[in-house]
């Protein structure tokens, strides 16, 4: 069995495909869902293997981001192969645990909703996965929330799709980002942009920014 260490982790990550990747701990995200009502916990995942979550990042194409069009196509086609990758990074680090490191681990998609669990949270128009990815990105220390509660890194912005990797390993956790990447209201381009209206202050209306939202080009609203 391998020694493993959160940079042996972040390494194998990155050659696998993720352009970011960062550890959060299983305990503290459990003891801080971002919904009480709706938990989204690692032991509800796993009662075994949730000691770590390693969450990764892959970059959206910045030519997809200049097209105006939240339904284009090419906007579209791009975020799929781009999920495609993501999810083949996040497998083969799966198999990279348990093989070659000894500790099961299983993969959180990007793109998952859990409404047999979370049946009050999606007739309300909520659309829970089963961990928010994005506020384990914010605990692994890849960026901070923005007003209208996607994730904005130092690196892209909001232009990236997440996943995760829940694992029995115990693997040190980064620290989170202490200074904000939002300007919140001061800059409002977000709020000027949707074109459901549903960014609230420090919020998003779900019911407003699903007629809007694609699976795979908006991976943020289904993973809140």
């Amino acid at each position: 069995m391998q020694s493993l260490t959160s940079a042996i982790v972040k390494e194998k990550a990155k050659e696998f495909g993720a352009d970011l990747v960062g550890m959060a701990s299983g305990a503290v995200l459990g003891a801080h869902p971002p919904d009480a009502k709706h938990p989204q916990t690692p032991s509800l995942v796993s009662p075994r293997d949730n000691k770590s979550v390693i969450v990764l990042a892959k970059r959206h194409l910045t030519g997809t981001g200049r097209l105006k069009d939240w339904n284009e196509r090419h906007k579209q086609y791009a975020a799929e192969l781009t999920l495609s990758q993501l999810e083949e990074a996040s497998l083969k680090l799966v198999y990279f645990l348990e093989d070659e490191a000894g500790y099961p681990a299983l993969i959180i998609p990007p793109v998952h909703t859990d409404a047999a669990r979370n049946f009050g949270a999606y007739m309300e128009g909520g659309t829970y996965g089963a961990l928010s990815l994005v506020r384990a990105a914010v605990e692994a220390g890849l960026g901070t929330l923005g007003l209208n509660l996607m994730l904005l890194t130092p690196e892209y912005g909001p232009r990236v799709i997440l996943t995760a990797v829940l694992t029995s390993a115990e693997l040190e956790p980064d620290r989170r980002l202490t200074q904000p990447l939002c300007l919140g209201e001061e800059c409002g381009r977000c709020l000027l942009a949707c074109p459901g209206d549903a960014v609230q202050q420090w919020g998003l209306e779900k019911k407003a920014c699903a007629p809007y939202a694609s699976p795979h080009g908006f991976a943020h609203v289904v993973s809140h």
